[in-house]
């Protein structure tokens, strides 16, 4: 993991590095224009600091969660409200289909968010315009709860199905860095799902979109 992170680190540095050199040359001008390009380098070197801190603690087990019952309403509802503008910008159509009956979860409100947050952001991204994507929310055939997002997107290759959920992995390796993100989200779902006692998957045909199936365990009953 350290020649991953190492390897991921290195991409930005490089550019902010080469950027700063130029300015103080005088080769290139410090224009608003030319320091946005720098501050893009600096929020993205952010955000993998950020997922990487995430991910390590997921793993080890260090991640506190302030765990309380939510309701599917609670962890879906401000994740379309959020991302709707997201997808509208894009023609992308996105929508939530809640089943009354999707029972309640003991778990950290936020962080399940922050899994759904990914996996839609993941769907847009692959998604063309006029497509489609949907959050299901729903009872589990263990009385837990199922969360689903469905795409209408471009589709995942079945070689690369089967590593998605590692770290850095990137399925369509001709994107940049600055469309595919970290390569980090789908690595942060799994283990933020695992700490929460559940279990995620993803089944997907190319050129038919694709399908990411949470499940979380039932919340116990009050007493």
């Amino acid at each position: 993991m350290l020649a991953d992170v190492a390897h991921e680190l290195r991409h930005p540095v490089s550019v902010i590095q080469a950027q700063l050199e130029l300015f103080q040359d005088g080769v290139r001008p410090p224009t608003p224009e030319n320091l946005a390009g720098l501050q893009d380098e600096v929020i993205r070197l952010g955000r993998l600091i950020g997922d990487l801190q995430d991910l390590s603690l997921a793993e080890a087990g260090a991640l506190a969660l302030d765990r309380r019952r939510v309701a599917a309403a609670d962890i879906v509802g401000p994740v379309v409200a959020n991302l709707a503008p997201v997808a509208d910008a894009r023609g992308i159509r996105l929508s939530s289909q809640v089943n009354p009956g999707a029972p309640p979860v003991l778990g950290d409100a936020q962080r399940l968010r922050q899994v759904l947050v990914n996996l839609v952001s993941n769907a847009l991204r692959h998604t063309p315009a006029g497509g489609q994507v949907t959050i299901r929310a729903g009872p589990a055939p263990d009385g837990g709860l199922c969360l689903q997002v469905v795409d209408t997107g471009t589709g995942i290759d079945p070689a690369d199905l089967l590593h998605i959920f590692d770290r850095f992995y990137r399925a369509d390796r001709s994107r940049s860095r600055l469309r595919g993100g970290t390569g980090l989200g789908l690595a942060i779902c799994k283990s933020l799902v695992e700490l929460h006692g559940g279990r995620i998957a993803a089944e997907s045909e190319p050129g038919s979109g694709s399908r990411f199936t949470v499940w979380l365990p039932p919340a116990p009953e009050r007493p």
